[in-house]
């Protein structure tokens, strides 16, 4: 059944733990995601540094959506709106979905908190939201995704977007 974070979300102090829908999380602040990927871009170098976060990203994005899709039993537009509002409750952003004519998908993100706490930036940044969509698009599609970031806010760009291509 479909709940908000506030219902899915569990403090255990005593134990010092933290959940939400029942998988064990952590409430980082974006300056200290920034400040890590930052940290990973002096020692790897940019490409080291996106490949890091990127992969990051990809494998958070096929746990927690099959996660959501075994927990809300939703399908198709209804599972996406949920999967938007939930991350847009979490602070992340605002998540729009939708195929283009070439059969793809492409997500857009408003207010990505990635690039609204990295500041200002020549190359696209959203390294870890990159991965996560292409996780999310190989769960809905069923087979091998990649994602290119062609929009990012922190290059002043008006939202952040995400383009998904199979690969063979």
């Amino acid at each position: 059944m479909l709940k908000n974070v506030k219902e899915t979300a569990e403090w255990e102090r005593s134990k010092g733990e933290f959940s939400v829908i029942e998988v064990p999380a952590v409430i980082v602040s974006i300056e200290t995601f920034v400040s890590l990927q930052k940290d990973a871009e002096k020692i790897l170098g940019i490409d080291g540094a996106s490949v890091l976060f990127y992969e990051a990203g990809k494998k958070a994005g096929i746990r927690w959506i099959n996660r959501f899709k075994k927990e809300w039993g939703l399908k198709d537009k209804k599972f996406i709106e949920a999967v938007s509002n939930f991350y847009a409750e979490l602070g992340w952003g605002r998540f729009s979905v939708e195929e283009d004519n070439k059969n793809e998908l492409v997500v857009r993100v408003e207010n990505s908190f990635i690039a609204r706490g990295y500041g200002n930036s020549e190359a696209a940044v959203c390294h870890f939201l990159r991965g996560y969509n292409a996780g999310m698009a190989e769960v809905l599609k069923g087979k091998g995704i990649d994602a290119e970031e062609v929009r990012c806010a922190a290059k002043g760009d008006n939202c952040c977007e995400f383009v998904m291509k199979g690969v063979d």
